[in-house]
């Protein structure tokens, strides 16, 4: 058995399937594809895949990442090839990389990158909503909804295109098994905290998964 690392793309063609239909999708384009997925063993075997961070229905990224095992040696170029070659469009495989035990740690992952566009024909204040001792929401966890402040785990906030009639916004955030803030968060509370500021629609791209300030892969 040999294991790989895979960085993709997701578009907007794709982007309202779930993280379970998914799961079951790569495993048809790895069969389309003639790849030969490993299995665990044991009683019930499944095959040997995992997804760093599942993407949130609705959103499109830049550079997902997830574990494969086939049963068999592969050069990167050719899994490269006909991964793309099975693919329908809205994903593209990026890069692959054979990997050896747990040099690329899922777990490790703790912030994300994301660009939202926003329909607006207001230029929020960022360094005034950034400079609120404490940016308070009601944020949804295990136990209910609760207020939760958000300021400790918003990392970087920057607009990086404003025309008449958009906002877009890039940020980094927390994001992991710790803890994980959704952009929508941060747009919501924008609102809160600049009544000017109002955004009936915008679509969210996660472009990085990063440990630390760098990327995994």
């Amino acid at each position: 058995m040999s294991n790989y690392i895979l960085k993709y793309k997701r578009g907007d063609e794709v982007k309202y399937i779930s993280h379970l239909d998914f799961v079951r999708f790569m495993q048809r384009v790895m069969r389309r594809a003639g790849l030969p997925m490993a299995f665990s063993s044991g009683f019930n075997p499944h095959p040997i895949m995992s997804v760093a961070l599942p993407l949130s229905v609705g959103v499109t990224a830049d550079g997902e990442l997830m574990k494969i095992g086939l049963d068999g040696d592969f050069t990167e170029t050719e899994i490269l090839s006909t991964l793309n070659s099975a693919f329908p469009p809205g994903f593209e495989a990026l890069k692959i990389k054979k990997t050896e035990g747990k040099e690329f740690d899922f777990n490790k992952i703790n912030r994300a990158v994301y660009i939202c566009c926003c329909e607006t024909d207001i230029k929020p204040d960022i360094e005034k909503f950034l400079s609120n001792e404490k940016i308070l929401v009601m944020k949804k966890s295990k136990s209910g909804i609760k207020e939760a402040d958000i300021k400790p785990h918003i990392h970087s906030l920057e607009i990086i295109e404003c025309d008449e009639n958009s906002v877009t916004f890039k940020m980094c955030v927390d994001a992991g098994n710790l803890y994980n803030l959704k952009p929508d968060s941060v747009i919501e509370a924008m609102q809160i905290y600049d009544e000017s500021f109002k955004t009936a629609f915008y679509t969210t791209k996660r472009v990085a998964l990063l440990c630390g300030n760098k990327e995994l892969f």
